[in-house]
């Protein structure tokens, strides 16, 4: 960004943010305040830096830098090592001289300590019209956001949240979250020749309990007379016809899609993780029996 032109993201709840960068010919300084119309705006939070916040648009908008203590000279810590070669005073010339002199350089740094001047603060404008933005505050380590920018922002990442785009990796997320859910054997994202989305295996036991005798294993891999029960499972398969991207104009109204479809698709996997019915044997269908009178 330049001082010919600046951007202002106008919040929804009525705030102003600006990004606000160090000015590159103040580097060395230490930024005291930033202000809006004489104002001192406030730093938006942790984790966004150089993004500052005020209640009203800025017609003009500055920052006051503090420059590094000028060092006026040097002093010996121990008058009593005053002698010839080490005077008691150096002016910076003299110090740089003595060091450039060769010696123990180290002599110096022991002997002396810098005598520093403050320097008077120094006051930044930044110039040049001022571009509106809609959006929120900018995201803090948030999930990726590809966004749609105009040329003008293309290097200027700092806008994007404001701007049309996508999270990607949504098919992901959810299989990483419905993998380890209770009576889940599998969730794949995609099948090969089946439609793209997730396809989930959920095993679940019947509500009476159903059982089948399993005789154990020889060490040639024969059946023996031992054994125990085991239960019965009831096994089907669901498909989510889950998209791999959620859009939306801005970064924060695709978060709150995202989060609406993660806990949609989760409830609907958690929903269908209940015990099976005996009498449909789980297939969710009672066949007609015939009448016995007939």
């Amino acid at each position: 960004m330049t001082d010919s032109q600046h951007y202002a993201v106008r919040h929804p709840d009525g705030r102003w943010l600006y990004y606000l960068p160090m000015a590159p010919q103040f580097r060395h300084c230490t930024r005291t305040a930033v202000l809006a119309d004489d104002k001192p705006m406030q730093p938006l939070n942790e984790g966004r830096d150089n993004w500052w916040v005020t209640d009203r648009q800025a017609t003009r908008l500055t920052a006051v830098y503090r420059p590094r203590p000028k060092t006026v000279g040097y002093r010996l810590t121990d008058p009593s090592a005053r002698s010839e070669r080490f005077p008691e005073h150096l002016s910076p010339e003299e110090m740089r001289q003595a060091r450039l002199s060769g010696g123990r350089l180290d002599a110096y740094d022991e002997l002396y300590e810098a005598l520093h001047e403050e320097q008077e603060d120094q006051e930044h404008t930044y110039e040049g019209r001022t571009v509106v933005l809609t959006g929120g505050e900018p995201p803090v380590d948030g999930l990726p956001w590809v966004a749609n920018l105009p040329d003008s922002l293309v290097q200027h990442p700092e806008y994007r949240h404001c701007f049309p785009g996508y999270i990607p990796g949504l098919r992901s997320h959810l299989t990483s979250l419905i993998k380890p859910m209770s009576h889940v054997t599998s969730c794949l994202n995609g099948r090969s020749e089946k439609p793209e989305g997730l396809h989930v295996t959920i095993s679940v036991p019947f509500d009476k309990p159903v059982s089948r005798w399993r005789p154990n294993l020889g060490s040639r891999g024969q059946a023996l007379k031992s054994g125990r029960d085991v239960p019965v499972l009831a096994t089907h398969e669901m498909y989510l016809p889950v998209s791999d991207r959620v859009s939306g104009p801005d970064y924060h109204t695709a978060l709150t899609e995202w989060h609406a479809q993660v806990a949609f698709w989760t409830d609907l996997v958690r929903s269908a993780s209940v015990r099976a019915c005996n009498t449909c044997q789980g297939t969710g269908h009672v066949l007609d029996a015939p009448d016995p009178a007939r």
